[in-house]
């Protein structure tokens, strides 16, 4: 029996999520249009009846390797070029803005109050959905979904829900809009990948790392967390 989910027909603005403690700040990307969006409760509800698996950095690779499933890097275009998982394929969840597309004006006055900021606006991808069914050779290939923290589906005290992150949210998507059922999510996403001592192309920078040095260790793991990372003893950075 196909699964039902509740959308939202008004389209949301994400505002930006910040951590303050002490001088560190972290900042995220704002999302100026989310047609088709629905909230996380949602979102989190269907890939557990549909029951997504979170599969380790190993596993995965062997799954790649073996040709029975294909990784789906949904980071901004930009990230994947810089670097990534060999063999692996660039989806991005989230686009720079087009200004083509139409709403000009619309994004233009948000993409200055934004820029005024210092956030970058993003828009999602129109064709993510094509581009899977594409990716999955119309069903009859897996795909893992990627980003640079993975999230989680491990709820919390905190996190009763779970965490989102963009190959989740693609995950949702790839189920609830391309119809696809082969889909599993990589644990710990690309850091996971990097803890693992796997290989990259290009050189590989967790987000993680790039905290200022002046960050005590609590802080470190508090914006990790809220970045949607696992952190586990012995990381590297």
């Amino acid at each position: 029996m196909a699964l039902q989910s509740k959308t939202m027909p008004v389209a949301r603005v994400r505002g930006v999520h910040s951590i303050k403690s002490g001088s560190v700040r972290a900042q995220r990307v704002v999302v100026v249009s989310a047609e088709k969006s629905s909230y996380w409760p949602t979102q989190y509800e269907t890939l557990v009846s549909m029951g997504l698996k979170s599969i380790e950095p190993e596993e995965a690779e062997g799954l790649a390797s073996q040709g029975k499933c294909l990784l789906v890097d949904v980071r901004p275009k930009e990230a994947y070029d810089e670097s990534h998982i060999p063999g692996s394929v660039s989806i991005p969840l989230y686009q720079a803005l087009d200004w083509s597309s139409g709403a000009v004006l619309q994004k233009a006055l948000k993409f200055m109050a934004y820029s005024f900021n210092g956030v970058k606006p993003i828009e999602p991808n129109p064709n993510i959905v094509q581009q899977l069914q594409e990716a999955s050779e119309g069903g009859k290939k897996g795909l893992i979904m990627l980003c640079e923290a993975g999230g989680t589906m491990k709820p919390s005290v905190n996190f009763p829900q779970g965490k989102a992150s963009r190959s989740l949210v693609a995950s949702y998507r790839a189920y609830n809009e391309a119809g696809l059922t082969n889909i599993m999510h990589l644990n710990r996403g690309l850091y996971g990948w990097f803890q693992a001592g796997l290989p990259f192309e290009g050189e590989y920078k967790p987000d993680v790392g790039r905290t200022p040095n002046a960050a005590s260790e609590p802080t470190l793991k508090i914006l990790a967390s809220a970045r949607g990372y696992e952190m586990r003893p012995g990381d590297k950075r």
